[in-house]
């Protein structure tokens, strides 16, 4: 069996090599397909010490490869997008990330971690910038890839859902497996999906039936969504559309900034009330979808929830010890069992390092880099979103306002997820999350270059 899978990987690397070295964009397109579709090393080879997915992560690291040759032997990179802020804060971000990994507890883990975040977005951002600008129809096709890649797997994923009953959660945990290894990263990539579907199902300047196409898929995405189980997915989507009522508005972005700060400081302020009040709620996760909802806020009870709040404090208390470079990339899962303690226990919890990270991406930077790795993720964020809102309030183009609307939203899902889980170090998150980056950035430049030079932002 294992001779007959290596003699079919085998031509699939002569083809993919043969794709790099004369169809470039092919491969890149085909990579953008696959990323959802990718199943784990260890599905093939459960013995293996390594594991990544398959055939996309290979992929990404060849691009990588590509990206740094070109960059060193032409230095043809587009300027614009090498100098645009948001590339810098990513620059600084990657950067620190390096460091801390020289610095790590455990540098080949920190220095992997880092070569996948490295591919990821020399692909999904600097190569996708690349595709982006080339217009509309090509903005459409990358995002249709993945998108169409997305309705397959939420098909079978409900198909096998429907064999163990539609309306069991219990089983929603694994039934997105092979291609997401659990319920909250599939959820989670859904609603970052659907504001795409719902932009080009919206676009008047295309084609009824391109629209109506869309228009289609988006109660498969909602189905999706729903039948997850993921709360964080459903909680996300609902405060996306209230940035979009905020957007509609026009309300400045300092103001939504102070906003955000303001609510952070009476959330710190008020933390013991809050931890309270929340711990009246005795109600359990359920396939009663109101139920399964009314226990986002147990914390007293519900074994994900506390489990949650053991991760939290766990990151908090390793941070303590290392304030500046952190622990190092990706070592959370193996450092923090003896941070535990016996409060936040519950029957999840385990010391092997094979559960899960820290449940939550801005913690898991903290972690694994310090307080300037937190910093540089916070930046990158804060950069992002007032570009993307800024070119939302001042385009006077449909379609750009109408794709940075759909950018600035789909991110918006993710930047609340990641509150309550961490994602960027898998493939099917971490792409549509940097292509977002990339097509806010393609049409800020793209905006700039059609101003009246007299009137460029200096």
């Amino acid at each position: 069996m294992k001779e007959t899978r290596d003699l079919i990987l085998l031509p699939i690397g002569f083809i993919v090599v043969a794709m790099a070295l004369f169809r470039l964009d092919v491969l890149f397109r085909l990579v953008i397909f696959l990323t959802p579709l990718s199943i784990p090393l260890t599905t093939f080879y459960p013995d293996s010490v390594v594991n990544m997915s398959l055939p996309s992560e290979p992929v990404l690291f060849g691009l990588l490869g590509i990206f740094v040759l070109r960059l060193l032997l032409e230095n043809d990179f587009d300027r614009k997008v090498w100098h645009h802020p948001v590339t810098y804060s990513i620059g600084i971000y990657l950067g620190w990330m390096l460091l801390t990994s020289f610095t790590s507890t455990m540098p080949l883990v920190s220095l992997k971690a880092f070569l996948a975040a490295a591919w990821f977005i020399s692909a999904a951002y600097f190569m996708a910038t690349q595709y982006l600008k080339r217009g509309f129809s090509s903005i459409r096709e990358l995002w249709l890839l993945f998108i169409a890649a997305m309705v397959i797997v939420i098909i079978l994923t409900i198909r096998k859902h429907i064999g163990y009953g539609l309306w069991n959660k219990q089983i929603a945990y694994k039934v997105p497996q092979p291609f997401f290894n659990d319920h909250t990263v599939y959820g989670a990539v859904i609603a970052m999906m659907i504001p795409y579907v719902i932009a080009f199902a919206s676009d008047r300047g295309s084609k009824m039936k391109i629209r109506l196409l869309f228009a289609l898929l988006f109660p498969v995405f909602l189905s999706g969504l729903i039948f997850s189980y993921s709360r964080a997915s459903w909680l996300s989507i609902a405060i996306a559309a209230v940035v979009w009522i905020i957007m509609k508005l026009r309300i400045r972005f300092t103001h939504l900034l102070l906003t955000a700060v303001t609510i952070v400081v009476i959330l710190f302020t008020f933390w013991t009330q809050i931890l309270l009040k929340l711990e009246t709620n005795k109600t359990d996760s359920s396939s009663n979808m109101m139920k399964h909802v009314e226990s986002m806020t147990n914390i007293t009870s519900d074994a994900s929830n506390v489990e949650r709040l053991n991760r939290w404090y766990c990151a908090l208390e390793m941070f303590k010890e290392k304030p500046v470079l952190g622990w190092g990339p990706n070592t959370y899962q193996f450092k923090y069992a003896p941070f535990q303690i016996r409060e936040f226990r519950t029957i999840i919890s385990t010391n092997s390092g094979d559960w899960g990270n820290a449940h939550s991406e801005y913690l898991g930077a903290l972690v694994s880099s310090g307080l300037p790795g937190l910093l540089a993720f916070l930046v990158m964020i804060v950069l992002i979103l007032y570009t993307g809102i800024r070119l939302y309030s001042r385009t006077k183009d449909a379609r750009t306002r109408l794709l940075t609307m759909a950018a600035v939203l789909s991110l918006i899902t993710y930047f609340v997820h990641s509150f309550l889980n961490n994602f960027l170090d898998m493939d099917n998150a971490a792409v549509p999350f940097w292509m977002s980056f990339a097509l806010i950035v393609v049409l800020d430049i793209h905006e700039r270059q059609s101003l009246p030079q007299q009137k460029r932002p200096a």
